[in-house]
């Protein structure tokens, strides 16, 4: 029996995640980690109205169940950050910071001085790899829900004091199994990614926290000739095509951003197929040399072949087929197989 605290949004994942190890016999406590203030009353997750789903999900387990006030270490690390990169005009994930910095950072270290032994999670992954070699993350069984890209930042050490019961589930079966045992939150909604983000969207968000950033400024083609004008770059996003206001650009997406000049280039989308991407800040699982992966710049986005190299906290990855619109800002993942072996921060690509 391991004493196993478990991060608890609220919702149906997490809420099986805590009755899964329940049943396994393991010392089970419910933590949730309050992220936003007042203002985002009544969201599904993130705020007290989840904590109050996940207090009752723990009552209902007959477990104990604590709220850890985290909104001071979500804006410095999640929050703050995401609005200097898309003014900067780059595009960034909040999601992926959140797990790097906040549940497997402070949170894990927090419940590791507790005593746990394992801090689990309702994400859809698994860890791979036995007691004697360095455990690997690994896509879960549920590709149309696999959450690994999100996770590739996990450390060998994060990894071994870690669980995802879920792993080998899919989400039918999970709802299935909470509604069986009937869950407080068998049939609540899906959280949503940029929790933060109210309902105005994400340019409203931004403006309201980053003003001068929004500096007026031109769209331009390819060949230099003027399309139009903009309000500011913050929130625009290369390989975007609607929501421009743009009457004189059919056909045409943002293939570039200069937030000094505060330009915006557009061309065709055959502009924006890329054979290399270059990313910083990475992780990398490894050896040095060139590796055959597949590679994934978005969440939803597609998952193509090519050759990565690590040097030095870079990966330089040339592609066997060309990527549509990898932005500055996004996360590259490396996969080999199911495993993930690393990724890093797009910089550039060409």
């Amino acid at each position: 029996m391991a004493r196993v605290f478990v991060a608890m949004s609220g919702g149906v994942d997490s809420s099986l995640a805590a009755a899964i190890l329940l049943e396994e016999g393991h010392d089970v406590t419910g933590v949730t980690m309050r992220l936003l203030g007042p203002e985002a009353e009544g969201q599904e997750c993130c705020s007290a109205d989840g904590a109050r789903s996940a207090k009752r999900v723990c009552d209902a387990l007959g477990i104990a169940h604590y709220t850890l006030e985290f909104t001071d270490v979500f804006s410095s690390e999640v929050v703050e950050p995401y609005v200097a990169e898309y003014a900067a005009g780059r595009t960034p994930n909040p999601c992926i910071a959140c797990n790097d910095r906040v549940k497997f950072g402070e949170l894990w270290r927090r419940v590791m001085l507790q005593g746990a032994d394992f801090l689990a999670t309702g994400h859809y992954a698994r860890i791979a790899g036995g007691p004697d070699c360095a455990p690997r993350l690994a896509r879960a069984v549920d590709s149309s829900k696999d959450q690994s890209y999100f996770l590739y930042r996990m450390t060998p050490a994060q990894m071994r004091h870690t669980l995802f019961p879920l792993g080998g589930m899919t989400k039918v079966e999970v709802r299935e199994r909470a509604a069986e045992l009937r869950l407080p939150s068998a049939r609540r909604a899906e959280s949503q990614d940029g929790c933060f983000v109210p309902v105005g969207g994400v340019r409203a968000f931004l403006r309201a926290r980053c003003p001068d950033a929004f500096r007026a400024g031109p769209f331009v083609d390819g060949t230099g000739r003027v399309r139009g004008r903009h309000d500011g770059v913050p929130g625009i996003t290369v390989g975007q095509r609607r929501g421009l206001g743009l009457q004189q650009a059919e056909g045409l997406y943002v293939s570039g951003i200069v937030p000094a000049t505060s330009t915006v280039v557009l061309e065709e989308r055959a502009k924006l197929l890329k054979s290399r991407v270059v990313a910083v800040d990475a992780v990398w699982s490894s050896d040095a040399g060139p590796l055959p992966v597949t590679v994934r710049t978005r969440y939803r986005g597609p998952e193509v072949p090519g050759v990565v190299r690590w040097q030095h906290g870079r990966l330089s990855v040339e592609l066997t087929e060309a990527l549509e619109a990898p932005a500055p800002g996004q996360s590259l993942v490396c996969y080999e197989g199911d495993t993930v072996v690393g990724g890093g921060v797009i910089e550039e690509a060409a």
